[in-house]
């Protein structure tokens, strides 16, 4: 990978409070009802409404933006499919767990993470690490990785 492939996207300005920038990674959620999805992505999830037009440009903070778009004959509103992961501070974590009403579940990679399931049936994740690794498990990732790393 080249020097140029990784830097930060240019800021383009501001927007409604919103950084602007070429979005590298965005979710686009097609729903019956984007304006409740949206709601509920915002009051559940802390997520701020960036513009509202045929697309529902959402976002939690820079790359965690989501698109919604409504259903349409030629675009059936999508539930189920793969899962979306955000990360989170564990502090935030904890926090967005409360308003979601869930608890963190420990993984096997050191990390906490939350899993809901929108109102439209899309499943979302927030991940952090955690604050307390587990010595042992990090250990056997540690000996996985040195065990592959490429001379």
């Amino acid at each position: 990978m080249n020097e140029t492939n990784r830097r930060e996207p240019p800021t383009l300005g501001e927007y409604n409070g919103f950084e602007v920038y070429p979005m590298p990674f965005f979710v686009t959620l097609v729903a019956d009802d984007p304006a409740a999805l949206a709601r509920w992505y915002e009051g559940t999830l802390g997520f701020g409404t960036m513009f509202v037009g045929p697309v529902i440009h959402l976002r939690r903070r820079r790359y965690q933006d989501i698109l919604v778009v409504a259903a349409s004959p030629g675009r059936p509103p999508t539930s189920g499919g793969p899962a979306f992961t955000f990360d989170a501070d564990d502090g935030e974590l904890d926090a967005l767990a409360a308003r979601a009403g869930v608890a963190p579940q420990a993984t096997l990679w050191n990390t906490r993470e939350i899993r809901l399931v929108d109102p439209a049936g899309h499943t979302i994740v927030f991940s952090a690490r955690s604050e307390n690794p587990d010595r042992e498990l990090h250990a056997k990732w540690q000996a996985m990785f040195d065990a592959q790393r490429r001379r």
